[in-house]
Formats: C-alpha cells, sequence, structure tokens
C-alpha cells in the first residue's frame, strides 16, 4: 500500500512538471517584445573611403584632421563680391569639406544642462562638447516660435508655437539635408517624422540658398540681404557636408594684411554654394554671431570678438 502510494505522488509532480514546461513558452510568446533603440544615425561608406583604418591615431595638420571617423579639410581664401562693373570687395572665407562615417560626429551642442537657458563664447562651448570643428547655430535660443529639434530632441514643438516666417533646414537620420521654404512646409508631418525618430537636427534661421536642383536663387525669404558676416551649411550627400564662414564689418583680413572683410550678400552667397556643388544650402545666423572653430582656436574673424552663443554646429569623435 505504501509502495502504491509512493508511485502515485511520483506521477502526479511529474505530470506537474510536464505541465509547467508546456506552459512556459505560451506564457514568453504571449509578453510583449522588448523595445528595440532607434539608431542615432545612418552609417556612411563613402568609396573610395577619406577615413583611417580603426586603431590608426587621428592625423592632425593646420588645416586638416583625418581620423577613423572623420575627415576635416578647411580650405581659406578671398572671396571676391563684384558690386558693379568697376567695384569688387573682398572678404576672407573659410569651407571645412566634412566627411564622417555616422551622423554621430555630426551634431549640435549648446550650454547648460535645459537648451535656452544660457550662453557661451564659442571656445567655451568647443571645449565642452570635445569639438573638432565648430560654426555658430541658428540662434534659434533667441526665437519665440517655431520648431527646434537639436540631436533627435524636440526642443520645442513647432504645431503649437507656428512660425510661418522661415525656412527650415532639416537633417534626417538618414544624412540628407532638406531645406524647405516657410511656405510649403507640413507642421503636422515633421512632427510624425520627429517622434518616430526621423529627424537628427532641424533649423530655424534661413533662408535657403538654393532651389531644389541645386542651383542659385536671387530672390530669398529674408530681410537681411545686404552684405553681412556669414554662416552656412550645405550639403552634398549623405555623410559630406561643408560648412563655410564669411568675414565680414570691416574687420581685418588675416589672408591679406592691411585689408578689411566686407562680408556678402545672399545673392552671392547663394551663387558661391552652387559654385562649391552643393545640393542644398541653408543660411545659419551671422553678423557678430558668426564664428568658426578649429582644433583648439576660433579661426575666423568676428566683428567685436564675436557673439556668445546658444547653440553650435560642430564635428566631433563618436
Amino acid at each position: 500500500m505504501k509502495k502504491a502510494c509512493a508511485l502515485l505522488t511520483l506521477l502526479l509532480l511529474l505530470s506537474a512538471c510536464g505541465f509547467a514546461q508546456a506552459e512556459a513558452p505560451a506564457s514568453a510568446a504571449s509578453a510583449p517584445p522588448l523595445p528595440q533603440e532607434k539608431e542615432a544615425s545612418a552609417i556612411f561608406s563613402p568609396d573610395p573611403s577619406p577615413f583611417l583604418a580603426p586603431g590608426e591615431a587621428p592625423i592632425i595638420t593646420e588645416n586638416s584632421y583625418v581620423s577613423e571617423n572623420i575627415a576635416i579639410t578647411i580650405t581659406a581664401r578671398r572671396l571676391e563680391i563684384p558690386i558693379n562693373d568697376k567695384v569688387t570687395q573682398k572678404s576672407d572665407v573659410y569651407i571645412a569639406d566634412i566627411r564622417v562615417k555616422s551622423l554621430s560626429s555630426f551634431c549640435r551642442f549648446f550650454p547648460g544642462k535645459k537648451w535656452r537657458t544660457t550662453t557661451q563664447s564659442i571656445q567655451k562651448l568647443s571645449e565642452s562638447s570635445q569639438a573638432i570643428l565648430a560654426m555658430s547655430g541658428d540662434s534659434a535660443n533667441n526665437l519665440n516660435k517655431g520648431w527646434v529639434i537639436i540631436n533627435g530632441e524636440i526642443m520645442r514643438d513647432g504645431t503649437k508655437s507656428v512660425n510661418r516666417t522661415r525656412d527650415l533646414g532639416i537633417l534626417y537620420r538618414t544624412g540628407e539635408l532638406v531645406t524647405l521654404s516657410a511656405k510649403e512646409f507640413d507642421s503636422q508631418k515633421i512632427k510624425e517624422e520627429a517622434e518616430r525618430g526621423d529627424i537628427w537636427q532641424l533649423f530655424l534661421f534661413g533662408p535657403m540658398l538654393l532651389d531644389e536642383e541645386g542651383h542659385a536663387m536671387t530672390k530669398f525669404n529674408s530681410s537681411v540681404g545686404p552684405v553681412n558676416p556669414r554662416s552656412v551649411i550645405g550639403y552634398y550627400e549623405p555623410g559630406h557636408y561643408c560648412l563655410v564662414q564669411v568675414d565680414g564689418r570691416q574687420t581685418k583680413s588675416k589672408l591679406e594684411p592691411g585689408k578689411k572683410n566686407k562680408g556678402v550678400t545672399l545673392k552671392n552667397l547663394s551663387r558661391f554654394m552652387e559654385e562649391l556643388g552643393c545640393k542644398a544650402a541653408y543660411n545659419l545666423d551671422g553678423g557678430r554671431t558668426s564664428q568658426l572653430y578649429f582644433n583648439g582656436q576660433t579661426i575666423s574673424t568676428p566683428q567685436g570678438g564675436g557673439r556668445k552663443l546658444g547653440d553650435i554646429v560642430l564635428v566631433k569623435e563618436p
């Protein structure tokens, strides 16, 4: 009798274990899948690659920086601006040709832990962000309305604070830079793209400088058309960009001793961006704000030493 009871107990235990094992997969299958983080950016593989082999130390010169992730070359020259048949003005212009393996190297930075709380010099911002190359941004911190998206994060929702007076520059996570006129963009579509995580940067200053075919324009959505210092972001293809900075307002030329920088009109700036071969170009904040930093120092000559900035566009190691 005792043996029979023991055998019955053992059979019941084995049956219970078998039931638990059979139920476990069903329970796991019904659980919600773990969320997958969206990649910060696409990975670009230009052919031939301008980057160094993995593990190689960066090569830095006075006007270039090359590593396994980044390739920067800076060209400085005197930009000639025809005023009329007899008069030509000149300004120092710096063209930083940029290739990045990932958009995580091409980003923005603002002072403090919260956007729009304070401003700092380009030197401090660049040092804090470990920027190799940096340029003044869109100064959207000075604008009370409109979209602001920095490094994929929505800082200000443009559907709640509508700005229909400024063109937009949108850098998608695919690496494509698109410019949209103030009249044509769909704010709800931008909201949906931003919430999906499709947008890496959205710039709010303008105007756009090239048409849809990459050709120079003659009319612009801006009242700041006359000669001025300028800051521009240009786009060639995903992973390939340029930052262009033009000095002005009678600052002393670094490239032609004894001469001064006049600045450039939007019309001539547009023509110049077409000559560089850009498919799209977007004007960022200029005037005293316009500054360019490379490898530990400000290489441009901003008027009055330049303003403190609310954000910078920068290139750094990922």
